[in-house]
């Protein structure tokens, strides 16, 4: 466990950040975890990933890593993220730049360059994408809310009372943060480990993104929906889906990215969802974000499991509210 007491100076110089090698040091320990079948959401692109993988890195970046030897593990190895580094290369150059040159660490770092254009490259797009939004989400917050507002909204099992962070982690590691800058890392594959690392007054923790089940996983487990999904019986398989991904905010573009649709198609279901009350949107910067509001949550516990019966009788907090409870 990560337990962090974290000093009023540290708290107001939180900053978010986007790590290549962060995610590619994730994606490594989740094939390492799981020999056979990777779970959802890295269901898809395991099996895009391991088939055909060249021998030397399943033994030298994937085995290590599951014997729990791999010098990825070590915090003094792999470096904090920082904002002026912003692509993969970058970051394995900062590493050459601040590791002894051997041959060791020259032939890790050429692995993990081919690990990044074999397993994340082609996928790259939709992670940005993802993480892009999750850090302008999440800054929204920061900056409207403060820092203790968006640390209680964090995913991944993070959680904030003040003065104290605490995230599960492979170790028990107690700090006294002070007069620090903390760098918070919304990674994908955080299902994997979750990395922590320091530099020299400064500390960044990884944590899990929202909206990481439709990392290319919700189309196929939508088309896997039985004949019985009373929620697509309802609304219409399209929009059925639409309201599934809203669980956590989404942008039109993401969404149809998501769920293999025409972005046309996933605007008129949002029209009509938000016209009936049952998602919202909201502007953040640029871009609008959609969520499921109150009665959208209500109709999605109630309707969205298919084939799970409704027992004579059963209230919801939609039903209590609509009778004036």
């Amino acid at each position: 466990m990560i337990r962090l007491e974290i000093d009023d100076a540290t708290l107001y110089r939180i900053r978010l950040t986007i790590s290549p090698l962060w995610e590619s040091i994730g994606s490594l320990a989740i094939l390492a975890r799981y020999r056979g079948e990777v779970p959802s959401p890295y269901t898809n692109w395991a099996r895009s990933v391991r088939p055909g993988m060249p021998a030397e890195l399943t033994r030298d970046l994937v085995d290590p890593m599951r014997r729990g030897d791999s010098p990825l593990l070590d915090p003094d190895f792999v470096p904090v993220p920082g904002p002026a580094r912003v692509t993969i290369r970058d970051e394995l150059e900062h590493l050459r730049d601040t590791h002894p040159r051997t041959r060791g660490t020259d032939h890790l770092i050429d692995l993990l360059e081919r690990y990044w254009d074999w397993a994340i490259a082609p996928h790259w797009s939709s992670i940005r994408s993802c993480l892009e939004e999750e850090t302008l989400f999440r800054g929204r917050t920061l900056v409207v809310q403060g820092a203790e507002a968006m640390l209680r909204e964090l995913d991944g099992r993070v959680m904030w009372s003040h003065p104290t962070l605490t995230a599960p982690y492979h170790d028990d590691l107690d700090l006294a943060v002070t007069q620090a800058q903390l760098m918070l890392v919304p990674t994908v594959f955080a299902g994997g480990i979750r990395l922590f690392g320091r530099r020299e007054g400064s500390l960044a923790m990884a944590y899990q993104a929202r909206a990481i089940g439709h990392f290319h996983a919700l189309a196929e487990s939508v088309m896997k929906q039985e004949a019985d999904d009373r929620l697509a019986l309802l609304l219409g398989r399209g929009r059925a889906q639409v309201v599934r991904a809203l669980e956590s905010p989404q942008t039109t573009t993401s969404l149809a990215g998501t769920l293999g649709l025409a972005k046309s198609t996933v605007s008129q279901h949002l029209t009509v969802l938000t016209d009936a009350g049952i998602a919202w949107k909201q502007r953040v910067g640029g871009r609008v974000f959609y969520e499921l509001d109150h009665y959208g949550r209500a109709l999605l516990g109630q309707l969205g499991e298919p084939g799970r019966p409704v027992r004579p009788g059963a209230s919801t907090e939609y039903g209590a509210r609509s009778a004036g409870v």
